[in-house]
């Protein structure tokens, strides 16, 4: 496994990687021992751009986990667009459970790779 920080102004973003995919994004307040793969270079590479307002989509290979349920609202989180918000209630449109927006809500909590899987789109 593979983890490396990523510094932001108010915190470390840690990137975990397994080498194909990211894994696991944390976010914490100091910066530990690190090792690097190629995967996580782009990934803060990507995350430069980003902040800057230069990269709207990331190119990043993720592993999604989680139950069926949770990985379809995951999928239907990397669709919303850069600069757009969608409701639990669109999502649990999108993915052909209209009435389960709280279990989106839920899923959307468990996420453990957060701004590469955009739950911060999602509003209640």
């Amino acid at each position: 496994m593979f983890k490396v920080y990523y510094k932001m102004p108010l915190c470390y973003l840690s990137l975990h990687s397994d080498g194909k995919f990211l894994t696991r994004v944390d976010f914490c307040d100091n910066k530990r021992s690190e090792k690097n793969c190629s995967l996580l270079d782009l990934a803060k590479y990507e995350l430069d751009l980003y902040f800057t307002h230069k990269l709207r989509k990331f190119s990043i290979p993720v592993l999604i986990q989680g139950t069926d349920f949770e990985s379809k609202v995951y999928k239907a989180l990397m669709e919303i667009p850069y600069g757009k918000i969608a409701t639990y209630k669109d999502i649990a449109e999108k993915i052909n459970h209209p009435k389960a927006f709280r279990a989106v809500g839920n899923a959307n909590s468990k996420n453990q790779i957060p701004i590469f899987i955009p739950c911060h789109r999602v509003i209640a």
